[in-house]
């Protein structure tokens, strides 16, 4: 009986923390901050390469990016992608901005990029393991957004940063987009 209670103990805590991050959500700042029906949204993408970027095939370019994001956006009923002509600037005035950032890096580079002494003339240096093959890599894309009101330089909402796999980075950036923005 103590086993199981303590069982349940656990499952309910974690449970309870797994939905902790979305009791903190744009959805909740901007509704309780800016009460209306409906918000206007810009999506601005942009790669930002960070120690572990790889060249991958296959990579999503920001103009993809922003799609997955609007496409996301488009499930929940009070926030809408401004719409954009052809050179990419906004045809309406948006309240918010959603600024996400993203790189591609190989899926298992706290593996295979572990760094190890190397001894370059005459002195240990620390770089990359030679070995690797990075045709052979398992490649991800990490990303995370900021919300910010339109004007405001302050972010009134900071995600954490995901990393999705390559094949389905789209699919989540528009479940996670639908997720947070959704009440």
């Amino acid at each position: 009986m103590k086993r199981l209670a303590f069982c349940l103990t656990i499952l309910v805590s974690l449970s309870g923390c797994g939905s902790f991050e979305l009791s903190d959500s744009p959805f909740l700042r901007i509704t309780r901050a800016q009460p209306k029906e409906s918000y206007l949204v810009a999506v601005q993408a942009r790669l930002v390469p960070t120690f572990w970027h790889v060249s991958a095939p296959f990579s999503p370019e920001e103009a993809e990016v922003r799609e997955a994001a609007c496409k996301g956006l488009s499930f929940t009923p009070r926030f809408r992608c401004v719409q954009m002509d052809e050179a990419g600037g906004l045809l309406e005035k948006p309240d918010y901005v959603v600024q996400i950032e993203y790189d591609v890096v190989e899926g298992n580079y706290r593996r295979s990029r572990l760094l190890r002494p190397v001894l370059v003339s005459g002195s240990q240096k620390y770089g990359p393991d030679e070995g690797d093959d990075t045709g052979d890599a398992d490649y991800q894309v990490s990303w995370g957004f900021r919300v910010i009101k339109a004007g405001e330089p302050k972010p009134v909402f900071q995600s954490v940063f995901r990393e999705e796999s390559v094949q389905t980075w789209s699919f989540d950036v528009e479940q996670w987009m639908e997720r947070y923005f959704s009440g």
